[in-house]
């Protein structure tokens, strides 16, 4: 018989003044990245491309979708690398991963369904923002990995 856990493991990444929230199921791995190429014609919050396992990786910045100042990547240049969530490969899927550039060291932690809560009071005007919560009274983003994948397909990176 399967029990009903109702506790959701998660990964919190820190992004510049900001705490987001990603399923751990999402994450796929945690790496540095340095050898990133820019894309010609990119939107700012596309930090350009890398490989990862032989694999093309967006790298995106959520500041620079939130409108902040792009930071520059270099060899201290953290990525979560995220399953994207659309259909797969075979139907037309450009791109199995997506790299998020952080800034800080992501902590995975387990919550209780009742820890966290929708904060009502906070405005979601980002663009990579599912919902804003607070868990345990601390305030952080739910991050919207559909949404990034439909930024990626409109500029046509």
């Amino acid at each position: 018989m399967v029990e009903n856990n109702p506790l959701i493991k998660s990964i919190i990444l820190t992004l510049k003044n900001e705490l987001v929230l990603v399923p751990n199921s999402a994450v796929a791995e945690i790496v540095y990245v340095n050898d990133v190429h820019e894309v010609e014609g990119s939107p700012q919050w596309m930090l350009g491309k890398a490989r990862w396992r032989g694999v093309e990786l967006p790298v995106v910045s959520y500041e620079a979708a939130g409108g902040d100042n792009v930071q520059a990547v270099n060899i201290n240049t953290q990525v979560a690398v995220i399953y994207t969530v659309s259909d797969d490969m075979d139907t037309g899927k450009k791109y199995p991963y997506i790299g998020l550039a952080m800034h800080g060291v992501p902590h995975v932690s387990t919550f209780s369904r009742g820890q966290i809560k929708t904060d009502e009071q906070a405005l979601t005007n980002h663009p990579m923002v599912a919902q804003k919560v607070r868990i345990n009274g601390a305030a952080a983003a739910v991050l919207d990995i559909y949404a990034i994948e439909e930024m990626l397909e409109q500029a046509a990176v």
